[in-house]
């Protein structure tokens, strides 16, 4: 079964064989990529937080922050990064594919979770709360640093930290905080992880990708880690690229392009009436009005 019928059947229920002449049409059709977007909200979103937490009950004054572009830069980069990092206790986070933090405790206390959950309790809105933040936590410095290996050539990629295990998180204080849950805090928060590694897997699948049936698989495997857990800030990360590139295709009349990405997006959240609903109105723009009807009564049905 085709990707394109995959979603008919499965997200968006198109059918008929107008259908299947279509895509197949369009899947021919070459795709231009548009130029790289800037960092994503839900990113920006997740450094603010994880500052936060990071700074519970201590003075900022004794935090260092640094985000980290890995764009274009190689292991070396990365280890230089690292060790120039002042601190006692230096943690390193990944909350989008491109722009990671490192984070240097210039005091010996630990991070109480306490108070770190009092102050998030406290904000009007938060986007991720904290065991939703710590998919985004990779491990300490010393913790890290095995991994970047001088024989790491090439372009630094979150991929690499598939392999790494699950780290502990022995710097949060959790004293006065009950057993339970403490213990179910700390079951979210390597719940999360364990999603972001397979979130990590998928972004694997889709780089070595060679057709439509390995860019599929990546898709699969996001729309795991979506049902698991929706919140992932890099997953979030990669919804909000695809539809801001699927606008910038459309500001420019390239139709087929942003229902490509209006596509993968579906595949990834079936139920995501905003993409549902653009991807009906590229096929009303296309001329298949029928087609287009189907669709966008699906995304007023998924709107309610």
């Amino acid at each position: 079964m085709k990707l394109w019928h995959k979603i008919a059947v499965v997200a968006v229920v198109f059918a008929g064989l107008a259908v299947a002449v279509f895509f197949d049409w369009r899947r021919r059709q070459p795709v231009e990529k548009p130029e790289p977007a800037p960092v994503a909200d839900c990113v920006m979103d997740a450094l603010r937080l994880i500052a936060k937490l990071e700074t519970a009950g201590t003075s900022p004054s004794n935090v260092v922050g640094r985000v980290f572009d890995a764009r274009g830069k190689t292991a070396d980069d990365f280890r230089r990064a690292l060790k120039d990092l002042p601190g006692h206790s230096r943690h390193v986070w990944m909350p989008g594919a491109d722009r990671w933090f490192i984070v240097g405790h210039l005091t010996t206390n630990g991070v109480p979770l306490a108070k770190a959950m009092e102050d998030f309790a406290a904000l009007e809105s938060a986007r991720y709360s904290p065991a939703e933040l710590f998919a985004s936590y990779v491990g300490t410095v010393e913790e890290v640093m095995p991994a970047f290996s001088s024989e790491l050539k090439g372009e630094l990629l979150p991929e690499w930290f598939v392999a790494k295990e699950i780290p502990e998180i022995d710097w949060l204080d959790v004293s006065g905080i009950d057993p339970d849950i403490r213990g179910r805090v700390h079951g979210e928060m390597r719940s999360m992880q364990l999603v972001r590694r397979e979130l990590l897997k998928g972004n694997m699948a889709a780089r070595e990708a060679k057709d439509r049936k390995g860019e599929q698989a990546a898709c699969e495997i996001w729309a795991r880690c979506a049902l698991r857990n929706p919140n992932d800030s890099m997953l979030l990360e990669r919804i909000e690229r695809l539809d801001r590139n699927a606008r910038g295709f459309l500001a420019v009349g390239k139709l087929l392009q942003a229902m490509k990405c209006f596509e993968t997006i579906i595949l990834i959240q079936p139920r995501n009436a905003a993409a549902v609903h653009n991807f009906g109105m590229c096929l009303k723009k296309l001329g298949k009005t029928e087609m287009a009807d189907q669709v966008l009564r699906r995304a007023e049905i998924l709107s309610q």
